[in-house]
């Protein structure tokens, strides 16, 4: 049986919603499917190294 892609609604600030547009012209990679990429890559992070992979996130250091 065929995996059945099921969709999720996602708000973005302005300035990333925009990034994200001049990524997808850049690369010629659809938006969505540059999101669902990025959202595949944090899923293998997670299961490879755990909730680990927010401390950078996390850390106030970054937020500067």
């Amino acid at each position: 049986m065929k995996d059945a892609n099921k969709r999720i609604p996602v708000s973005l600030p302005t300035h990333l919603k925009e990034e994200l547009e001049r990524m997808s012209e850049e690369t010629g990679v659809a938006q969505a499917q540059l999101l669902s990429l990025a959202a595949v890559s944090m899923l293998v992070n997670y299961r490879l190294k755990g909730a680990f992979i927010f401390a950078d996130l996390l850390n106030p250091e970054h937020k500067k």
